[in-house]
């Protein structure tokens, strides 16, 4: 992705089950980590970011995050040619081996 000229932070590869719980009370995932585990617990998932270098907002340190020059269907579609499998459609930026 860097090669292709994509600003991308990778996050998540591996979750606890304290961690994923979290996230499944949150709402943020729809395996809680006990009775559903989820990909990221098995070290099988990642996800992937897309931050906006160019409009880095130097006093609080942040930058806004964006869909990938070439759009997740792109990224996707490499991803699956690789042995992944399809896209998340709720969760875009979610890429399991």
């Amino acid at each position: 992705m860097i090669y292709e000229g994509e600003n991308v932070i990778a996050d998540y590869l591996l979750r606890d089950t304290e961690t994923q719980n979290r996230l499944f009370k949150l709402g943020k995932s729809k395996c809680d980590g006990y009775k559903i585990i989820s990909p990221h617990q098995k070290g099988i998932a990642i996800d992937l970011y897309f931050p906006d270098i160019e409009d880095i907002d130097k006093d609080q340190n942040k930058s806004e995050l964006i869909p990938p020059k070439k759009g997740f269907e792109y990224w996707h579609k490499e991803w699956q040619l690789r042995g992944g499998k399809p896209m998340i459609v709720w969760d875009k930026g979610h890429f399991e081996g």
